[in-house]
Parts: structure tokens; sequence; C-alpha cells
């Protein structure tokens, strides 16, 4: 734990230097006034993740790393690639090409192959956080202590996808359809999960709480009342998919996301819901968004705990909770007034310093670290990662 114990404190550290030498800028108007807001400088925000970013590429052991590895060191060169790039009975085309080409024309190191991925994803997570974030600071500390950095340790491929599309918020602010569902196609052959992007953005559009968000509420009411016919049809569409080969690998031990984290992805969408009166003629564009993807994000979580299925259905909602990293700092900043407002705060970061210790000791048994290169290899479990 002493790896993750320093990299918390380097993006305190940073975010806190970000948050204090920011700039303010206007985002809009209300009641006739502009709104100004703060927004990093751009080399402390790069600053801030790059600890993420350089721990993730130097490591050798956590969770699927070692197979990832395996996988990779097997790839041949591109010349004698084509049976392994073209295999029809293998998935996610995309990411064996992408990784032979960085084996063939960059390095067949394996820490250069993690760090140029890690590199991709932590940028893709950084930049709209630098771009839309009110609090860049909180954001980062929120990326750590959500425990949502272990994406780049464990299930990397994933959420390369999931970085890449959050940076691609700005498409769907834009209404730019086409363009993003042809980029969500694309990297479908990464990951093929991406794949429920393409409904969801149309959730996702408009104002919170609007006629297809509720019909996305009752959806997960109905799963809840008919929970037997939907796990059935979730595990023959799951069955299909990039996780075929885990289904009955974890059908037996598999009790869906845990309570406490439904709870802590959910505190944002709570929030937005009980104090809408109050927030709703200071919604700009990307917090009308930020809101329905939290939303899609605690519905997906119910259902996963539903369905008994943490490990396969609990891993989609990572395409929608990145958005609570930007939403959760709006809305401290915009429900509490000034003399709440700190107080909020310091019950925010006790809370969820308590969830990070609970998530990496307790349900996690305390995460390993290994890296052959930095001589580093701190004991610890992958339990339930």
């Amino acid at each position: 734990m002493t790896v993750y114990w320093f990299m918390m404190a380097w993006v305190i550290l940073f975010g806190i230097l970000a948050q204090a030498t920011s700039k303010r800028v206007c985002v809009g108007e209300y009641l006739g006034e502009e709104v100004y807001e703060a927004r990093a400088h751009l080399f402390m925000a790069v600053a801030t993740f790059a600890v993420i970013v350089f721990f993730a590429g130097m490591r050798t052991t956590v969770g699927d790393t070692t197979a990832y590895i395996k996988m990779f060191d097997n790839y041949p060169l591109f010349q004698n690639a084509h049976d392994v790039i073209f295999d029809s009975s293998a998935r996610e085309t995309g990411f064996r090409l992408f990784s032979i080409l960085i084996k063939t024309f960059i390095s067949d190191n394996y820490n250069v192959w993690l760090s140029i991925i890690a590199l991709i994803s932590g940028i893709c997570v950084m930049i709209p956080l630098y771009k839309y974030s009110c609090n860049f600071g909180v954001s980062a500390f929120l990326f750590m202590a959500s425990c949502q950095f272990t994406w780049m340790f464990n299930g990397m491929r994933q959420f390369l996808v999931a970085a890449i599309m959050f940076s691609c918020t700005g498409l769907i602010l834009k209404n730019k359809t086409l363009l993003y569902i042809l980029i969500v196609c694309i990297l479908s052959t990464i990951h093929q999960s991406a794949l429920i992007l393409i409904p969801m953005y149309f959730i996702a559009q408009g104002e919170p709480w609007n006629k297809r968000t509720m019909l996305f509420i009752g959806c997960i009411v109905l799963a809840m009342i008919f929970t037997t016919k939907f796990t059935n049809l979730l595990t023959d569409v799951v069955e299909q998919t990039d996780y075929a080969t885990s289904v009955n690998e974890f059908k037996a031990t598999d009790d869906g996301t845990s309570i406490i984290r439904i709870l802590v992805e959910s505190i944002p969408i709570i929030l937005a819901f009980i104090y809408r009166e109050k927030i709703k003629d200071k919604l700009t564009p990307i917090i009308k968004l930020s809101i329905n993807m939290s939303l899609i994000a605690s519905g997906f979580y119910i259902i996963s705990k539903i369905v008994n299925s943490g490990i396969l259905l609990g891993r989609l909602p990572i395409y929608f909770s990145i958005y609570n990293l930007i939403l959760l700092p709006w809305l401290l900043n915009n429900i509490f007034e000034k003399k709440e407002k700190n107080l909020i705060y310091y019950i925010m970061i006790v809370c969820y310093f308590a969830f990070f210790y609970y998530q990496m000791i307790i349900a996690w048994g305390g995460l390993c670290y290994g890296s052959e290169i930095l001589n580093i290899n701190i004991n610890g479990t992958n339990k339930g990662v």
C-alpha cells in the first residue's frame, strides 16, 4: 500500500497547488450576471496526474497485469502478425493491432507498452477535468479516493476506452452524434462493452430528470421486480461479449457490487435530486450531462447488485461514473452557502478517505504492487479487483 499512499499524498499536494494557482473564467450567466469558475493551469493538471501515470506504466504485478504482459510478450511483430490480427475466433482486434504496432515500431519492452496506455488514459481523464471542473484539486482527489484510479492498474483495456470517450465529452455537448457513434464503434474493437455508450448517449442528452431519464429509472424498477428474467437476459447478452470466459468462473462467488460502493457513487446524483430546485437555474450544459451520466452509473450499479454481477455488469458504470468527478465539486460549490461549504468539504474528505481505506485495505485486502524496473514488491492481494 506504500505506493498508493504516496500517490494519494502527491495528488493532494499538487491538487491543492493546482487550485491555488487556478484562474477564473466565465462559464455562463445566472440572473443576468456572468458566472465565473476556477480552472486549473495545464502544467499543474499534468503534474497532478503524472504520478498515477508513472506507477501505472512501471508496474509488473497488479490485478490482471501479469496476464496482459504475457499476452504482449507473445504477440509477433507486425510483418508476421496477419493471422493474429485477423483471427476470427478472437475478440477486440483493435487492441491487438494497437499493441503489435507499439511492439514493432516503438519498443518490445512491456513497460513502454503499459506506459503508453497509462499516458493515453491519464491524459484523457485529465483533459475534461482541466476543461470543465470548477475545482480540479477536488476532482483529482476524488479520482484517487473513490479508487477509480485502480482501473489504470487493473482492467486497463476497458478503462482506456472509457477514458478516451470521457475526453470526447465535447462531442456530446456539441451534438456531434455521428462522429461520437463512429468513435464508439472504433473503440469497441478495443473493448466491446463500449457499445453500451450508443443507447446511453441518447438518454444522457437533454435536461436532467427528463422523460428519457425517467424511462431509464423505470427500467431499473422493472429489473428489480423481474429479477430472475432480467438476470437470464443479461447473462445471455454478456456471454456474447469479451466477458464470456469469465461468466461461469465468477457466478458462484460474485455477489454483486457492494452496497458501500453503490452509496459512494450515488452521492452526487442524490444531492442533485434533493437540491434540484435550488440548482436548476444554475445548470450549465456540462453539469446537465454529468447529472444524467451519474444517474445512469447509479442505475447500472443497482442493477449489478440486483443480479449479483459486480465483476461483470458492475464494470459497465465506469463509462458514466467518471462524470461524478466533475459533478460533485460543482454541487458542493453551488448548493451550500459559504459558511457551510468548508465544513461540507471537510466531511467529504474524511468520508472519502474512509472509503479509500475500506476499499483498498478491507475489501481488497491491501492491493499489491510490483515493479521489476523500480525494484518494488509490495505484498498484498488482488482480491475483488
